[in-house]
């Protein structure tokens, strides 16, 4: 019934007096230019603070640091051991930094030994200081996509560091604030926050975004796949008490028939920094239709089939061809017409038209219809022609070609490219929707772009 339709639609070319010549198309000038088919997802990351926080205090080690005769110059020495003693805090707060507040306990031993007016002094004065150090820092990503901590800075102790020995003031800051500040960037970008591997996760979207993808249409195959370009990393801290971190990657898609395409995954690119905040998928797929298989499909469909024009002529179609005509499609055929009483005469039909789709029935249709006849019977084209008004309702009723199987099987082969899973949370797009951007003559195929578009989910798992 669908080759049917698109023959009706063949024979609409007899109801103008246009002339086609199928071997000069009307369209001259360069080709129709073929749009990239640019194609970028943008995912953001959402990590509450309190959850970081959680793990945070499941982690961490209670004892900090220890040391033994530190050298605090001018012949003083301290032993020190320093251990947590509470939970941990973690605030956002502006300017994309994290406020930590550390509980801690001090605790050890001020000595002296030193030479005063020719005789040696040498003393000891213990101490144990409770401190919550609070400790602000910029989370960042670096270039080896390992979690790092930039601007460490101890804003408060939550009290004195400063000590007094025999008349010696002792500042135990300087010596406490360097041993902290390593312990920090240890404990939270080796230990405690190992699982969220974003390196992992970089590389799981960039080759779920390049997989090559197949859809199965009428005993032809057509892969796509997309060649990634860059990728785009930006760190946030939200005054909503979140970390989020908005990954985004840029490509173009591709797409052929028959062969699976040999190709190999690019490593990852150098990180470029990302300005887009919006959560998005946006999938340009520009699937080639080649003309041979639309030629094989009308030929073991319809040639040979009797189509009656009325009751007493009948045309016997045989020998589809299509190609491209300039910007539009050209569908050429040979035709033996069978008269009542007649001699049988051969000819050839010609139709041209600009495919465009209806997106209310999921249908390709044909504007701007030109056609014409070619047989030496000018009778016979004349009579054909003289049923235009008849030709042109039936070119409104049936001229319409389903893809809605193509767009199905686009929808979901675009779902299963949106999906991907680390250790830390799984990724998916939600109800994609699809559309035909446009349609597009080559000299090998005729073009459809499909876009996708939608919005990423992301569900973390439990840090363990």
């Amino acid at each position: 019934m669908r080759i049917y339709r698109l023959f009706v639609l063949v024979l609409a070319v007899l109801a103008s007096c246009k002339s086609i010549n199928p071997d000069k198309p009307k369209y001259s000038g360069d080709p129709v230019p073929l749009p990239a088919a640019t194609s970028q997802i943008n995912i953001p990351i959402e990590i509450p603070i309190s959850f970081l926080e959680e793990n945070l205090n499941k982690d961490w080690s209670s004892k900090l640091f220890a040391e033994k005769d530190m050298p605090l110059g001018d012949g003083l020495f301290t032993d020190i051991d320093v251990i947590r003693t509470g939970k941990i805090s973690l605030v956002g707060q502006e300017n994309n930094t994290l406020k930590i507040r550390i509980p801690m306990n001090l605790k050890g031993d001020l000595k002296i030994e030193k030479k005063i007016f020719g005789q040696n002094l040498s003393t000891t004065m213990p101490f144990d200081e409770n401190l919550q150090p609070e400790v602000s820092f910029i989370p960042e990503i670096g270039e080896n996509w390992d979690l790092s901590l930039k601007n460490v800075q101890i804003e408060s102790w939550g009290k004195s560091m400063k000590y007094n020995l025999l008349g010696f003031e002792i500042d135990l800051d300087p010596i406490v604030r360097k041993q902290v500040q390593k312990v920090l960037a240890n404990q939270l970008t080796a230990s405690n926050l190992s699982n969220l591997d974003f390196k992992s996760l970089a590389e799981k979207a960039w080759e779920a975004f390049a997989e090559t993808r197949t859809i199965d249409q009428n005993g032809v195959t057509a892969y796509f796949y997309s060649v990634p370009t860059k990728i785009k990393l930006r760190e946030q801290v939200t005054q909503d008490q979140k970390l989020k971190f908005f990954l985004g990657i840029e490509g173009e898609l591709y797409s052929q028939v028959g062969n699976a395409p040999n190709r190999k995954a690019a490593p990852l690119p150098d990180i470029s920094d990302n300005e887009d905040s919006t959560n998005r998928l946006d999938i340009v797929l520009p699937l080639a239709i080649r003309y041979e298989d639309l030629d094989g499909y009308l030929n073991n469909s319809l040639s040979g089939e009797s189509i009656r024009m009325d009751s007493k002529n009948t045309l016997i179609p045989s020998n589809f061809k299509t190609r491209n005509f300039g910007d539009r499609t050209l569908l050429q055929m040979d035709f033996r017409a069978l008269r009542q009483g007649k001699k049988e005469i051969a000819g050839q039909l010609y139709l041209v038209g600009k495919a465009v789709y209806d997106e209310e029935t999921e249908t390709i249709r044909f504007d701007d219809i030109d056609f014409d006849v070619n047989t030496k019977n000018i009778l016979t084209r004349s009579a054909i022609r003289s049923k235009q008004g008849q030709i042109l309702t039936q070119i409104r009723k049936y001229a319409a070609y389903p893809i809605g199987e193509y767009l199905e099987d686009a929808r979901r082969e675009m779902q299963q490219q949106g999906y991907f899973e680390t250790d830390f949370a799984t990724f998916r797009v939600k109800n994609p929707g699809l559309s035909v951007e446009g349609i597009y003559n080559t000299e090998a195929d005729i073009r459809l772009y499909l876009k996708s578009s939608g919005q990423m989910e992301v569900n973390l798992k439990p840090l363990r």
